[in-house]
């Protein structure tokens, strides 16, 4: 971990800042330090003027480049971006990004991306597929994952059993 040193400020303080700055929370660097989490952002606030990092959100990130959280994480699988920080929260991975990853998206995009459904190049503008005809054809349920038919399936029976109920109810006069 690199250590920033500003004038006028100790070591200590520097350590606090690398670590909010790799992405750790303030509650995270208290608990390694054995001082209180107002204590550490007191020193944060005195020696840099502010608490915040530099890191992004998945949702930040997602809002940024204009994609899904799904394709984001897509884009992560193909290592095409990598966390600047990781970590899991009752089953739930959690990322933090750095600002760089934005760039390496738009370059990415930008150099080597080819349509979800006919792989030719995409039009400047377009991020997944690369017409309207494409995209309503990599829409379509034979094209879905096991997981998403699964979930299309227990959406109709809900849909069945609900109309099924309003007739039963229509019948009897309720």
């Amino acid at each position: 971990m690199q250590v920033v040193k500003n004038p006028g400020t100790d070591i200590y303080a520097n350590f606090i800042y690398a670590m909010r700055r790799s992405g750790a929370t303030l509650q995270q660097i208290a608990d390694r330090l054995n001082r209180t989490k107002e204590r550490v952002r007191q020193i944060l606030v005195k020696n840099y003027g502010s608490t915040r990092h530099e890191l992004l959100s998945t949702e930040q990130l997602r809002k940024r480049l204009g994609l899904s959280r799904p394709r984001v994480m897509e884009l992560c699988r193909d290592k095409i971006i990598t966390p600047a920080r990781e970590w899991n929260t009752k089953g739930t991975y959690r990322f933090l990004w750095s600002p760089d990853a934005v760039e390496q998206v738009n370059n990415y995009f930008s150099t080597n991306v080819l349509c979800k459904r006919c792989h030719r190049p995409l039009p400047s503008g377009r991020r997944v597929f690369c017409s309207v005809e494409c995209y309503n054809e990599g829409h379509k349920y034979k094209y879905k994952s096991a997981l998403g038919k699964k979930r299309h399936l227990e959406s109709v029976k809900r849909y069945r059993q609900k109309g099924r109920v309003l007739v039963q109810a229509a019948a009897t006069g309720r």
